[in-house]
């Protein structure tokens, strides 16, 4: 029998991860398992040296002089994302990290041997997804544990209605126009 007793839910403090916010909640909660909350603050350039290239990212200086600021903000927001979306009777270890999200994310379900990661999707497609990615895709591919991914309830279509199908064949009296409109006035 597998046992969930580390359950590990990412967040980059959004509506969507509040989502799998939920998700975790329950089961951490059906379980009797100790919710862990990571947010990573992505450093994309972590570990290149891009010293000659042009657009650079800050100097090793830099970023450790500012490194407190984003630290401290990152902390408020992360007490802020708990009063909002956590009651006051669920326990939560909570973190952050800095690099490559989905190296972060494996590297402390490692650490803290989760048996479940949860997270959300944001869904993006084309575009957006080759060039932004998946770290929820990433993480499947490479997690030693089993993922949970989570879509919020926005990005799912509705299913289609016999009302659908019948508008669209040109079954029904739709003198309106769209199944949408169909409904409001079959409603009325």
């Amino acid at each position: 029998m597998y046992t969930v007793k580390n359950i590990l839910v990412t967040t980059d403090f959004s509506d969507c991860s509040a989502v799998a916010v939920d998700y975790a909640i329950s089961l951490a909660t059906k379980f009797n398992a100790t919710l862990h909350l990571l947010h990573v603050i992505n450093q994309p350039f972590v570990g290149l040296d891009l010293s000659g290239a042009s657009g650079a990212p800050p100097d090793a200086n830099e970023t450790r002089r500012f490194a407190p600021l984003r630290d401290t903000a990152v902390c408020k927001e992360m007490q802020r994302f708990i009063s909002e979306h956590f009651d006051e009777y669920t326990y939560v270890e909570q973190a952050f990290r800095t690099g490559h999200p989905f190296q972060e994310i494996i590297a402390y379900a490692q650490e803290y041997q989760i048996d479940l990661i949860v997270m959300a999707t944001h869904g993006r497609t084309g575009l957006a997804h080759m060039v932004m990615g998946s770290i929820a895709e990433k993480v499947v591919r490479h997690s030693p544990v089993p993922v949970l991914t989570v879509k919020p309830a926005e990005m799912i279509e509705p299913l289609i209605t016999q009302n659908d199908v019948e508008w669209e064949l040109h079954l029904n009296d739709h003198s309106v126009g769209t199944p949408e409109e169909d409904r409001e006035k079959n409603a009325k």
